[in-house]
């Protein structure tokens, strides 16, 4: 077992969630726990209340002898924060009386977190690189001008608010059949399908703007990224190591069920190792040709987000490839879900995605660099050894 000089004690936040144990994100709670020890660290998982209204945080759960056992919270050294939305000032100021004496919960943090998509696709379109494989993207605002839109891409708009997650909410506009009705269909709020039809456009108008009342949302073309009639993206998972120098893990396919607009798990797709998919959809050399544009694109991302939006951990990539074999860069986010990477055929692979966050949680510790973690890096990096080192994946 490897030691650190000075307190281990690493707190996962995620959120409060009926059942047992009570919160969410239990399967990545209970493998770094487990592995924990390895590296010289304690893993406490703090669940975080919606609302905090009259309720402190006083306890926290740690795995022992495979069950989840509340415990007392004590000092801790470091923070990874898995929770969806912003953290609560009240929730801030509670959670840093267990920090160092001194520090507060942003130059304790395991990585800084991305804000909305907008605000993510403009930063990417800095890259003339990457500007090339971004979908056209408009913020909604109102009066949106769905007409024109349509009329610019005929297949269809898609749209998503700026900080959903799961495909939650998604959905497309596109003309039916007669052409004077409009359809709208996609998943709610529960993550549950929906099919709507329009007589007028005034009610596709109302219908849109009362969307857009409630969550600020984005709109691209739909794209036909599908397999045999069903969406697929690929998530590519990118990390930071135990040397803090940025890695690809690896890569999954994520494949919706019949009908669906999205491919995520959540809605009922299902996963699949990326080479052996995309070799039957597009043929060996296409699918190597994909495979090695991902990874070159893997490494141009992080550096660039870290000099707009601070030091980051890691973070999950998420393209498409159409009918042609045109890469799509969908969408990037930095707490990413890796229950795609049970399905890998690599067990490496798999078990590297549980344990690259505690390797880097230790070299964040050894090597005393906790400043504020939302403060932009240098690019390419503010570390002597910045850049992507490459793990391999099968046909890159």
């Amino acid at each position: 077992m490897l030691t650190l000089s000075h307190n281990n004690t690493i707190a996962i936040l995620v959120r409060e969630a009926p059942g047992s144990p009570p919160f969410t994100d239990e399967r990545f709670c209970r493998r770094l726990s487990v592995e924990g020890p390895r590296y010289g660290l304690r893993i406490i998982v703090i669940p975080i209340p919606s609302k905090l209204t009259g309720r402190s945080l006083s306890r926290g759960y740690t795995y022992e002898q495979k069950q989840w056992r509340s415990v007392p919270l004590r000092p801790m050294a470091l923070m990874m924060n898995r929770c969806l939305g912003p953290l609560s000032k009240n929730v801030k100021q509670q959670l840093e009386q267990y920090l160092p004496p001194g520090y507060s919960l942003r130059q304790r943090s395991w990585s800084a977190a991305l804000p909305g998509k907008w605000e993510v696709h403009r930063t990417l379109s800095r890259c003339s690189i990457l500007r090339k494989l971004l979908v056209p993207t408009s913020r909604a605002k109102s009066p949106i001008p769905w007409e024109i839109w349509l009329a610019r891409w005929p297949k269809g708009l898609f749209f998503k608010p700026e900080s959903g997650t799961h495909g939650k909410n998604t959905f497309r506009l596109s003309v039916a059949d007669p052409p004077s009705v409009w359809c709208a269909e996609g998943r709610n709020t529960t993550n549950e399908p929906f099919h709507l039809t329009f007589q007028q456009a005034s009610d596709v108008s109302s219908w849109l703007e009362s969307h857009q009342a409630v969550q600020k949302m984005i709109v691209q073309p739909y794209l036909e990224l599908s397999h045999y009639g069903r969406a697929f993206d690929i998530r590519a998972l990118v990390q930071k190591n135990g040397q803090g120098r940025w890695t690809l893990t690896g890569c999954m396919v994520r494949e919706g069920p019949d009908n669906s607009l999205t491919s995520n798990l959540h809605g009922g797709g299902t996963a699949y190792p990326a080479d052996a998919y995309l070799n039957e959809r597009y043929g060996e050399d296409l699918a190597a040709s994909l495979l090695k544009q991902i990874s070159h694109t893997a490494s141009l991302i992080p550096t660039l987000l870290e000099s707009r939006f601070g030091r980051l951990g890691e973070l999950g990539l998420d393209f498409g490839a159409d009918v042609h074999g045109q890469l799509w860069l969908i969408e990037v986010n930095s707490r990413p879900g890796r229950t795609s990477f049970a399905n890998a055929e690599d067990e490496r692979m798999h078990a590297l995605t549980y344990t690259q966050p505690l390797a880097y949680a230790r070299y964040l510790l050894q090597q005393h660099i906790l400043a504020d973690v939302s403060r932009p890096m240098k690019m390419p990096n503010s570390s002597s050894k910045a850049g992507l080192k490459r793990i391999l994946i099968p046909g890159g």
